[in-house]
């Protein structure tokens, strides 16, 4: 498998953690003092910013350079997005539990942590989700699907829409 271009990493950690902080692209723009298109085409990867875009873009997410730049671990999160290929993950575990869940638009769910290693697994079935541990979290959408543990804070959103998954739940 092919590493990620450093403008993916970049991408991806920008609006990672632009949705953990509930900042929305026009207010990142605000704070940064860029414009909307810029940030979109940082934002997508299709851009090659500055080290001085990324100090401010830094700045107004309250995070280090380095933390934009670097991947993230790999084994705390793991998309498997609608199209692709993947993997769901697997348990040996007795306790095992899988449900339907249902949130209503602009419905945010914080649920208690899990015990230590207890993980989640998320499929959309419809509308969008942001899912995940709350410095983390991931915007996922209809056919996507995420892991990620739950014995830290984790937090279940939707934006205008409400949305629908299976929640597959082990370690518990």
């Amino acid at each position: 498998m092919l590493a990620p271009r450093p403008q993916e990493v970049l991408a991806a950690n920008i609006r990672r953690l632009r949705i953990a902080r509930r900042v929305s692209l026009s207010e990142l723009a605000r704070a940064t003092g860029m414009s909307k298109a810029t940030l979109s085409s940082v934002e997508s990867g299709r851009s090659n910013p500055t080290i001085e875009t990324l100090a401010a873009l830094a700045a107004a997410l309250r995070v280090s350079l380095g933390e934009l730049l670097e991947e993230p671990p790999l084994d705390e999160v793991r998309i498997v997005r609608r199209g692709h290929p993947g993997v769901l993950d697997r348990s040996d575990e007795d306790d095992i539990e899988l449900v339907e869940r249902a949130w209503d638009p602009r419905d945010v769910d914080e649920p208690e942590t899990g015990p230590t290693g207890a993980r989640a697994g998320v499929y959309v079935l419809e509308g969008k989700l942001i899912a995940g541990p709350v410095e983390r979290v991931t915007e996922l959408s209809a056919g996507d699907y995420a892991s990620f543990p739950i014995d830290v804070p984790h937090v279940y959103e939707t934006r205008r829409a409400g949305a629908r998954a299976l929640i597959l739940t082990y370690g518990t």
